[in-house]
């Protein structure tokens, strides 16, 4: 992946595509994506989900988003870090949810400028132009408004899952 990384991810750019460092399974028929830093949990995360509501693995490192009929998609790609975990199918995106390691579990509200800011972070697509910059920025403006963002602190402790799926089954 490395050695085709760059023209990838511009060739994807140009055709509406978007690389979300995250990591997904299936619940309901639809991806929903945990993202945030190295060490944040994305993989633990998914294996609660995994072993507690025995979702699948959709990928384990990076999410290829877009859109078509203007829904919001989630593309499988075989490229998944270290943790093996990929799929090549394509499924609706339901939401995203932003992890951070606490102490205790809590689903905490993001507003509109924190979406925008912790999406574009996450975001591998580049942003060495200004133009560039602007499609990356238009594409997270699209996406806010499209599906369901959650920011949640959390432990490695299935409550911590038991919490974002509460608030999830909201939206499904």
């Amino acid at each position: 992946f490395h050695a085709l990384r760059f023209a990838f991810l511009i060739c994807a750019q140009r055709k509406g595509l978007f690389a979300l460092h995250s990591a997904s399974i299936l619940y309901r028929n639809k991806a929903w994506l945990f993202s945030g830093p190295s060490g944040a949990g994305k993989s633990t995360h998914t294996a609660l989900w995994n072993r507690r509501y025995q979702t699948s693995y959709l990928n384990g490192d990076l999410n290829l988003l877009g859109y078509e009929a203007g829904k919001p998609i989630v593309y499988g790609i075989p490229w998944c870090g270290t943790s093996g975990c990929y799929t090549t199918s394509t499924v609706p995106l339901g939401g995203i949810t932003f992890l951070k390691q606490a102490p205790t579990d809590a689903l905490l509200p993001l507003n509109a400028q924190e979406i925008a800011l912790r999406t574009i972070q996450r975001l591998v697509s580049p942003a060495w132009t200004a133009d560039m910059l602007l499609t990356n920025l238009s594409f997270v403006e699209k996406l806010s408004v499209s599906v369901p963002f959650f920011h949640l602190q959390c432990t490695k402790e299935d409550s911590a899952a038991a919490v974002i799926k509460q608030a999830v089954d909201c939206f499904v």
